[in-house]
């Protein structure tokens, strides 16, 4: 039955409708393509390395089965080198003086303890004069001290003063009698004028000198006899003298403490003290192992205790500081080791431990500071250096492979997969790696067997091959 088209123009319809379908069905085979066609490589550009148990054997090959795993995401981040804790100081004067001698320079490496430089000290000199006035007022209060020690022992246990003064009264009280009844003798011959008048003035001499010797040796025996029965002014005088002897040490033992606050060493205090001789310079000693890293001083320079003459790094060790997401803080502890890389040793991986985990998170970043040391003995690492540090993070279910595996072809990675016939090169994208695994986005499939041990081998035999 026609429906008033030309016989002709009917077919051309016909041909029009069957070419539609068949490009429909066309574009249905390509939406239901499998997910892992491009895991599959052309038979025409497939590249196959065969090989025998011979050739295994000198390979040493080993393999592994991809498959889905847990692998742990790696976590990257940047910080920055800085000083180890207490180990970077700056080194000044307690005093104001003048520069006189400067023994290091920038860069030069140094020992605890270590004379770096010299200065010149008026205050130094003013006490160092204190300390000589002090010392010779503590002879003179240390002689004292003994003499009333010596008479409050004697007294008090041995009373050798008392005795002899008795037996000088006594002495001289026999001397005075005698003296008496001489003159008394020689008074009644003068009056008969059988002795001459000179001789008479001779015993009246004797008679006044005796008297004054026995009321002086009477006076003295007064004293000691009351200074004995009085022990307890003995002992006063004896304590005050300890007490200005004690007052004496404490002054010579202040002036010494503060030349050694300031900076003089005992050896040039007892120098002092011994000669007499005033010596106003001060030793600049660094309190750590290190090296100098700066002096903005020079000789004949007043300096003062308030500004920094050097500065000292011990660079042995170092921390590196980074700002860890707070989302990430569940992936670090304390004692963790990191390892780190620096952008001026691309290839050199250093070890770190993580000794510091900040207890606040920053309310603008929302990170948290963690610090790790770093063995810095080849001096390699320089504060302010920029560092990247990597860390164990997350665990992800994925598929994956050997990281021993991947090989590079040009840009590309490849592996090879176990073939009936031998190793099939096969090209994959992967992802995130892991500390022995890495993950796989195209390429391979569950279940493919891949060389690990010996993969660098294949490649090379397969170059060869072509």
């Amino acid at each position: 039955m026609s429906l008033g088209f030309p016989q002709k123009g009917l077919r051309t319809l016909i041909l029009l409708a069957a070419s539609m379908m068949a490009l429909t069905c066309t574009s249905c085979s390509h939406k239901t393509e499998d997910p892992h066609a491009d895991a599959k490589t052309p038979e025409s550009s497939v590249r196959i390395v065969k090989v025998s148990d011979d050739l295994t054997k000198k390979f040493g090959l080993q393999t592994d089965v991809v498959k889905t795993r847990e692998v742990t995401i790696p976590l990257m981040l940047t910080g920055r080198i800085e000083p180890d804790l207490q180990k970077e100081v700056d080194v000044g004067t307690r005093v104001a003086g003048r520069i006189t001698k400067i023994f290091v320079d920038p860069g030069t490496t140094v020992k605890k303890g270590q004379i770096i430089a010299l200065i010149d000290s008026r205050e130094i000199t003013e006490i160092q004069t204190d300390l000589i006035e002090a010392e010779a007022s503590l002879r003179i209060a240390e002689i004292a001290e003994e003499r009333e020690r010596h008479v409050y022992e004697e007294q008090i246990q041995r009373p050798t003063t008392l005795i002899e003064a008795r037996a000088v009264f006594n002495e001289q009280k026999v001397v005075l009698e005698l003296s008496e009844s001489e003159f008394q003798r020689m008074q009644g011959l003068v009056k008969d004028k059988i002795v001459a008048t000179k001789d008479f003035l001779a015993s009246k001499a004797g008679l006044a000198t005796a008297k004054v010797n026995y009321e002086k040796a009477k006076a003295t025996l007064e004293r000691e006899e009351k200074l004995y029965k009085n022990r307890a002014m003995l002992k006063r005088e004896y304590h005050i003298a300890q007490a200005e002897a004690d007052r004496a040490r404490n002054a010579v033992l202040s002036f010494k403490q503060r030349l050694v606050f300031l900076g003089c060493d005992k050896p040039m205090i007892e120098r002092v003290i011994k000669n007499k001789q005033i010596d106003g310079t001060i030793e600049v000693s660094t309190p750590i192992h290190g090296v100098v890293n700066y002096h903005d001083i020079a000789v004949g320079e007043l300096v003062r205790p308030e500004i920094a003459l050097f500065s000292v790094s011990d660079t042995s060790t170092v921390l590196l500081q980074v700002d860890l997401p707070e989302a990430d803080l569940r992936s670090v502890k304390r004692g963790q080791q990191v390892q780190i890389r620096v952008p001026s040793y691309p290839a050199k991986v250093f070890t770190g431990t993580i000794n510091y985990i900040g207890v606040k998170v920053n309310q603008t970043t929302r990170t948290v500071p963690i610090k790790a040391r770093l063995d810095n003995k080849e001096g390699i690492l320089r504060n302010n250096m920029f560092a990247d540090i990597q860390l164990e993070g997350e665990e992800q279910t994925v598929l994956s492979c050997p990281k021993d595996s991947l090989q590079e072809h040009g840009d590309e990675k490849v592996v090879f997969v176990k073939h009936k016939d031998g190793f099939e090169e096969r090209r994959v994208r992967v992802g995130f790696q892991g500390e022995k695994y890495v993950q796989v986005l195209s390429g391979l499939q569950e279940g493919d067997v891949v060389a690990t041990q010996g993969s660098l081998m294949l490649k090379t035999e397969i170059s060869y091959q072509n």
